[in-house]
């Protein structure tokens, strides 16, 4: 967040055009709130329409927040996120191999770690606490889920039985939202304990996403109360 010339803070940095980024973030938490609790389910029982439509929707939000950001870094992600999906799905339509379904889990890794350090650099930037804030950090911890959802996805395709409760058989849409649902569960430290990690990998994984959850809620707390301090301050 920076200053404008009449000493007013603007919401998530001077970055681009931030009213743009703003409106955009607003739609891609609401796109992305739909996706993991309305289609992802949705998609586990059959439906997959609410899924290809928002996955549709998405992208070019993802793409739109990086472009109009200064970080190389995201935009490099982005460019190899974009690359790694084209070229995998090119590559699977003629010659389908776990090589193309791992293509696909590192793409939406690259893409959520693009949008999380665009959103990271404006949630953690000095200046007074806004909903847009609030919003950039309500999206980065669900990307925190969907990030790991993706390692768990890479782990459970190399070895099928890294995680019990998991049927060896079950369709994609049905194994992701297992995963997504194990995720969630891991990262808030609920672990209900339906489905366990018994692969070393996978408990390695499980053990850092429950420690980045906590440390991420508490360094988050603890920042916007220093910037929230500090903006009362002037």
């Amino acid at each position: 967040m920076a200053d404008d010339e009449r000493g007013q803070s603007r919401p998530l940095g001077n970055v681009g055009d931030s009213s743009v980024r703003d409106y955009a973030l607003t739609a891609f938490l609401v796109l992305e709130s739909l996706i993991l609790f309305v289609a992802a389910p949705l998609s586990a029982i059959g439906v997959q329409a609410p899924l290809f439509i928002g996955g549709l929707l998405v992208v070019p939000l993802i793409l739109a927040i990086v472009i109009i950001s200064s970080s190389t870094g995201a935009r490099l992600l982005a460019i190899v996120a974009t690359a790694l999906a084209v070229g995998g799905a090119m590559i699977r339509i003629d010659h389908p191999s776990l090589v193309t379904v791992w293509l696909g889990h590192m793409a939406v890794i690259a893409a959520l770690l693009a949008i999380s350090i665009v959103i990271g650099r404006a949630v953690f930037a000095p200046g007074r606490v806004t909903h847009h804030r609030i919003e950039g950090a309500i999206i980065l911890y669900l990307n925190i889920a969907l990030g790991f959802t993706s390692v768990y996805r890479l782990i459970s395709e190399l070895d099928p039985a890294a995680f019990t409760s998991i049927a060896a058989h079950q369709t994609e849409a049905a194994a992701a939202s297992s995963m997504l649902y194990f995720s969630f569960t891991t990262l808030t430290s609920t672990g209900f304990g339906e489905i366990l990690p018994v692969n070393p990998f996978a408990r390695s994984m499980a053990n850092l996403e429950s420690v980045v959850g906590q440390l991420y809620l508490a360094i988050l707390l603890a920042r916007l109360v220093t910037m929230h301090v500090e903006s009362r301050r002037y």
